[in-house]
Formats: structure tokens, sequence, C-alpha cells
């Protein structure tokens, strides 16, 4: 009686969770047929673009720079970077500028968080169109009607950087979508991930400060069964190969530290004390991490 029971139970308990994952948010994948062939060089940009994107710590001028890029990405379809490009500049307004503003209170984050969606999915978006530019790929998805991550495995180093912030803005436009969303596309977060690792040992180095080791902290971290004590080793490690790259101290704060105030205020305190400019290329992405850091010392 005790082991039917049990068995019932069990079965239950994955009938829920299947419809609970069915009943996740989805979006649709915006990669279409052309006949556009990638660049060989990376696209030269106006100059009021490139000083825009140098000042993306402001709001106004990253709000700016996305509506001008847009411009010229659609004038010049040719350039895989440029939609990279505009993937990050999105999710920067969603995880830089758009987080800054919230408050804890339901109302008042409401619209805030319903703008970061769209800014999510937009950068979701770029960073398919940037695949895209792989004509095997497209052709596996738009031809032969493939999910993207069943298509992987014919992209190639030049692909990563499209790859990756895929990932990172679905899985942020997924956690804004609520729990449900995360179930049903923790398996796409998995199989983009696991590409990048592939694509590292083509390269024969780590990719962005650690990328990878990242996720395995960071989904230990914020998974409900993850393992706590492996994401905190995994953070440090990370930290450890990059002690000056202050998103990793933001989030391993955020996400580990709210009840160790010592070794909370130590990391943030790190990265307000820090130099932005000791990372040159994301000089930008460090001071908006700066700002992140404050707002969460003011907020304990």
């Amino acid at each position: 009686m005790n082991k039917t029971y049990t068995w019932k139970r069990a079965a239950i308990a994955v009938l829920v969770l299947v419809s609970v994952v069915a009943c996740g948010k989805s979006r649709s994948v915006k990669i279409v047929a052309s006949e556009v062939e990638r660049s060989k060089t990376p696209a030269k940009l106006p100059a009021d673009i490139e000083k825009l994107l140098k000042t993306k710590h402001n709001e106004a001028d990253l709000r700016q720079a996305i509506v001008l890029l847009e411009q010229f990405s659609n004038e010049n379809p040719q350039y895989q970077d440029v939609k990279v490009t505009l993937c990050r500049a999105n999710y920067l307004m969603g995880d830089g500028h758009l987080w800054l503003k919230l408050t804890g209170d339901a109302d008042t984050d409401a619209p805030v968080k319903a703008e970061s969606i769209k800014f999510y999915d937009a950068a979701v978006s770029w960073c398919e169109a940037a695949l895209a530019m792989n004509p095997k790929f497209r052709d596996k998805v738009v031809k032969d009607g493939l999910e993207v991550e069943k298509a992987l495995d014919v992209l190639d180093v030049d692909d990563i950087d499209a790859l990756y912030w895929r990932y990172a803005s679905l899985g942020k436009w997924s956690r804004l979508s609520g729990f449900t969303t995360i179930l049903a596309n923790r398996s796409k977060f998995t199989a983009m991930v696991n590409r990048v690792r592939e694509l590292e040992k083509t390269m024969g180095k780590e990719y962005f400060y650690s990328a990878t080791l990242r996720y395995d902290a960071t989904s230990n971290a914020l998974s409900p069964t993850g393992d706590k004590k492996l994401a905190d080793k995994l953070f440090e490690e990370a930290i450890k190969k990059h002690p000056n790259y202050f998103a990793v101290r933001v989030l391993y704060a955020e996400s580990r530290l709210k009840g160790d105030e010592t070794k909370f205020k130590s990391q943030l305190e790190y990265v307000l004390k820090g130099n932005a400019k000791s990372l040159p290329e994301i000089e930008s992405d460090q001071i908006v991490e700066q700002r992140k850091a404050k707002k969460l010392l003011d907020e304990m």
C-alpha cells in the first residue's frame, strides 16, 4: 500500500511539473531566410554611434545608441558584429539601467519589469539575427525547421559572441517572465552554454572572463535544487581568475551573500573602490556594475 501511494504521489508530481512547464511563457524565434553574406571584417561605425557607445553607462546615450545602431544595421545587414552590439546594448538596458530603477514595490516595479522584458526580448532577437549570418545554421532553422538548440552544432568560433549573449539575454527574459518560463527554457540554457564550452576548446582559451564558469556558479546559486556550496566555490574561482571583472562580484553578493554581511560588503566595496578602466573594453559596463553595487549596499 505504501509503495503504491508513493508511486502515485511521484506520478502526480511529474504530471504537475509537466503542466507547470507547459504553462511557461514562450517567445517566437525571429530567424528568416536571407541571402546576405556575412562580412569578413567588422563594421566601421559612424563617429556619433562610437561616441554614444563609449558613454552607454548614461541611460539616455544608450537609448540613442540603440536607435542609431538599429538604423545602421538595417542599412548594412552584412555585419554580424553590429547585431551582437545591439544584443548587448539591449541587455545592458535591462540588466543595468532598468535594474537600477527597481524599488522592491510590486506596483512601482511592474512597468520597469515590463520594459525590461521588451529589451531582453530585443536582445535575444538581435543575437538570433547574428547567429543567422552563419548559413549552415540558418538553413537548419529556416529550411529544415529545427529548433535553435538543435542546430547549435554548426556554429563556429565566429558565432560565440552571439551564442553566449543569446543565452544571457534569454535567461534574463525567462527570469522576469516567471518561474515556469525558467523551467521551460532550462534545457535551452544548458545546450547553449555547452556549445560555448566546445567552442572554448576550439579557441584554446576561456570566453569572456570565465563565462561558462559563471554560468555553473549562477545556476547552482539560483536553482532551488542547486548546490550552494559549489556555487560559492565557483564564484570564488571566477573572482580569483578575473578580480577586476565587477559583474561576478555583484552577482555573487546579490545571489549568495545577503546572509553574510561581512562578505556581502567586502565584495561590493571592492567593486565601488575599483577602477572601471582596468578593463577598458567594457569600461561602461563596469561603471554600471559599480552603481549596482552601491544600490545593493544602500538597501542593506
